[in-house]
C-alpha cells in the first residue's frame, strides 16, 4: 500500500526560536572568574582603596592645614593643640572615672574643624570622580593594583557622568552615612555574582581585573 500523500494546505509547522538570554544572565557570564572580564576580588579592591584613601588624606591634609586654615582660621591649628593637650592631661587624671568635665574645643575650633570636615569630604569626591571620569575608570590605588572601573553598558571607561555619581556616592558612604552606608554597600555583594557593590550598581559599574583580561585575551 502507498502511504497518504501529505496535505498540502497544511501551513508548515514553525520551529521554536532559542530564548535570548536577559541582561543580567548576559553580564554575569561576560564578568564570571572565567569570563572574558573577570571582576576584581575584594580584598584587591579594599588594598586599592586604602592606597588612595592614605594618599588623598595627605594631600587633603596639605590643602587644608597648611592652604585654607592659616587664611579664614589663622588660630585653628594652635587651638586644636591646645584643645587635644587638655583631652590628654583630663585623661591621664582618670577625669572619666572621677567625674571631671571632658574639655570642649572653642566655637571658633569648631568651625574650623567643621570647614576641615567638608573640604576633605570633597577633596575625596573630586579624586575619585576625575579618576573614575576622566583616567578611565582608575585612580592610582586602582592602577598600582592593575584594577579599573568599566561601564556595564559599553563594556568600556565609564561616562564622565557615571563618575561623578559613582565618586560621589562612594564619598558619601564614607562621611555621611557610616557605617550603616558602607554596610548595605557591601551587603549588595550576596545578591549578585559580579562583586557589584552598592555604588557600583547604582552608577552601572564593574571593577574588572586587569591582569586576568589580559592573560584571557592573549591566548
Amino acid at each position: 500500500m502507498s502511504s497518504p500523500a501529505p496535505n498540502q494546505d497544511e501551513p508548515p509547522k514553525e520551529e521554536s526560536q532559542p530564548t535570548p538570554p536577559s541582561a543580567g544572565n548576559l553580564l554575569d557570564s561576560i564578568f564570571r572568574k572565567d569570563g572574558p572580564m573577570p571582576t576584581a576580588s575584594i580584598p584587591l579592591r579594599a588594598f586599592a582603596f586604602i592606597l588612595d584613601f592614605i594618599l588623598i588624606s595627605a594631600v587633603a591634609s596639605v590643602i587644608i592645614w597648611k592652604i585654607v586654615l592659616p587664611q579664614s582660621h589663622p588660630a585653628a591649628f594652635t587651638e586644636l593643640t591646645e584643645w587635644t593637650q587638655a583631652l590628654i592631661t583630663w585623661y591621664s587624671e582618670n577625669g572619666a572615672t572621677t567625674g571631671a568635665t571632658i574639655p570642649e574645643p572653642s566655637k571658633s575650633l569648631v568651625r574650623a574643624l567643621a570647614v576641615a570636615n567638608e573640604l576633605q569630604m570633597l577633596t575625596f569626591w573630586i579624586y575619585f570622580a576625575i579618576g573614575e571620569g576622566f583616567f578611565a575608570g582608575s585612580s592610582l590605588g586602582k592602577r598600582i593594583c592593575r584594577i579599573r572601573s568599566v561601564s556595564t553598558v559599553t563594556l568600556g571607561a565609564p561616562p564622565i557622568m557615571a563618575g561623578i555619581v559613582r565618586g560621589g556616592l562612594k564619598t558619601l558612604t564614607l562621611y555621611l552615612f557610616f557605617p550603616f552606608g558602607l554596610i548595605a554597600t557591601l551587603a549588595t555583594l550576596f545578591f549578585n555574582k559580579r562583586r557589584q557593590m552598592g555604588h557600583d550598581m547604582m552608577s552601572r559599574t564593574a571593577v574588572i581585573d586587569e591582569k586576568n583580561v589580559n592573560i584571557q585575551t592573549s591566548k
